[in-house]
Parts: C-alpha cells; structure tokens; sequence
C-alpha cells in the first residue's frame, strides 16, 4: 500500500501526464497536469481531453495524427499552443493505454525567437560591413589610385611637357597605401594586440583626431592589464566616438580620458562640436554609430551616459564593470 502511494506521489510531482485510452478519454491526470491547465474540479475517467484542453482545430488534428502515429514509432518533441503558452509533448504506449508528457516550453521558444533574431542582426551588421568597406575601398583608394593612373598617362605621352605628373602620381600612390592602412587598421587593429590598448587609442588620436586639427587631451591610467576582448570592446567604443567626431562633430577640442579604479573602467570622451539632440539620436543613431557602441557596453554588462546640446559639444560616460 505504501509503495503505491510513493509511486502516486511520484507521478504527481513530474511533469504534467496523462494517460488516455483510443478514443482519447482520459484514464489518469497527474496533480502536475490539473496545476498547469488550471483544473480545479476533480476529472472524471472517461472526459475528452481535447474538450479540456479546448485545443484549436488545426493542433487537434496534430496532436490525434501524432497518437496515431505512436502506435508504429515514438513521437517527440511535438508543439501546440494554448492561449499565450507553447508547450511541447512526446507520446508513449504501454499496454492499451497512451501516456503524454507535456512541458511548458515558452520561455526557451522566446529565447530561440531572440536568437535567430540576434543572429539576423549579426548578418545584417556583418552585411553592412561589407558595404562599408566596399564603399571605402572605391571612394578613397578606387579614387586615388585612378588619379594616379591619370597623371602617369600624361607623363608617359609626352614626358618633357608633363613631367610634373610623375611626381603627382608618385604622391598619389603613397597616398594609397596610407589610406589602405588606415582601412586594414580599422578592420583589424594590430597595434592593439602587439603594443597594447593605449597604444593602440594614441594611434587613434595621431591618425584621425590629430589630421583634423582637433586639440586632444589625453589620460590613459590602467593599472592592471585587461582581457583581450575587454581591450578590443574598449577600442572599438573609443573609435566610433572618435570617428563620429571627426565626420560629424566639427570639435576644435576633446577631451579624453580612460582610467581603471578597483571594480570597473570608466571612459570619459568630451568634445566641444556641433553636438547632437534628441531627435537626431533617434533618427540617425545608426549613422552616428551609437547603436553599435550601446550594444558593446550592455555586452560587457557596463552602463553609459551620453549627454549633448545642439552647439555645445557632446559627452560620453562609460563604466564596465571588471573583476
């Protein structure tokens, strides 16, 4: 007698079961079962469960082809919905009976739901990339490298008349393999993994802040070295502010600041530009890269606090938290 209430107690604390017969009556409900599809009054042996469960049509007929199906090979991993919930089951036999283990599974189909679309955002932005740097390429080398060629060609039809051109086209071609570095520098900053992270940002102010006539001050103290992502994650935050500057800030001035204290990094980058409102955050936020910058700091589990007034400059304050 004992063992049978230990095994009753066994059954109710499972998952939701039940157990039908081949008319889809229910022989058994578990206390699991009655708790998760609300069923407070005692079920009789023979009720529908499809009337219980008050299926719609189209997963009815899913769910009686799937008992069907039980008879010749095992069904699993099979879905229907209920109202705001999704729950998975798989089917058994024993004896003349079938037995159906359900499982709420919303929760893990909203999280499969936020990664496929991660995962489209991920293509997406690798996508974008991609015309970025095809964009750069025909823009800045595609341009120069033409224009040398040009130069060359007069040289070469008539050398005494244009003899200046090879030298233009000489200065062309430096200038190519200068603007080829800054865009492999961009896609892969080597500095930042042979000489570290504040080398790798006083690069970034020598070559885009420095040619743009913007006065820096510059304070980099870490104490600590810091993981390699951490260090790359950091880089990249610091070269989008850096960069919207450049493009779209007009800033004379910026101060910038990177220090370590005991539990966290703190980022401070001030310039005094256009500055930015409100509606522009939200109307070019992707043009102004912020999107890609936000997405970095909640990846790190850090905070930031961008603040900007139309004629005033802007101010980005980040924190990451470090163990």
């Amino acid at each position: 007698m004992k063992e049978n209430l230990d095994f009753v107690k066994l059954l109710d604390s499972i998952s939701p079961l039940v157990a039908l017969d081949d008319d889809h009556c229910i022989q058994f409900v578990n206390e699991s079962f009655k708790k998760e599809f609300n069923i407070k009054n005692k079920l009789k042996t023979g009720e529908n469960l499809f009337q219980i469960l008050k299926l719609k049509t189209i997963d009815t007929k899913e769910f009686k082809d799937n008992i069907l199906l039980s008879k010749s090979k095992k069904v699993q991993n099979c879905e229907f919905k209920i109202k705001s919930k999704i729950y998975g089951y798989s089917i058994f036999r024993f004896g003349n009976s079938i037995g159906i283990i359900l499982k709420d599974i919303t929760e893990n189909k909203k999280l499969q739901k936020k990664v496929a679309n991660l995962h489209s955002q991920l293509l997406k932005l690798q996508e974008k990339e991609r015309e970025n740097l095809a964009r750069e390429l025909h823009d800045s080398v595609g341009q120069t490298i033409l224009a040398a060629k040009l130069n060359f060609n007069s040289y070469e039809k008539d050398p005494v008349k244009f003899r200046d051109r090879f030298n233009v086209g000489l200065s062309l071609i430096d200038r190519t393999s200068q603007e080829l570095r800054e865009i492999y520098t961009a896609l892969h900053p080597s500095v930042l993994k042979e000489l570290g992270l504040e080398a790798a940002i006083r690069s970034l102010v020598k070559n885009l802040l420095e040619p743009s006539n913007c006065k820096t001050t510059l304070s980099i103290k870490i104490k600590n070295k810091l993981s390699y992502s951490l260090e790359v994650n950091l880089f990249r935050i610091t070269q989008e502010i850096i960069t919207n500057i450049v493009k779209h800030s007009k800033a004379s001035n910026v101060d910038l600041k990177l220090t370590q204290s005991k539990n966290r990094i703190n980022l401070h980058i001030q310039d005094n530009g256009k500055g930015f409102s409100e509606k522009d955050v939200k109307l070019k936020s992707k043009g102004f890269g912020l999107v890609n910058i936000r997405r970095r700091v909640e990846d790190m589990n850090g905070k930031i606090k961008i603040e900007s007034t139309l004629g005033l400059g802007a101010n980005f304050d980040i924190y990451i938290p470090i163990t």
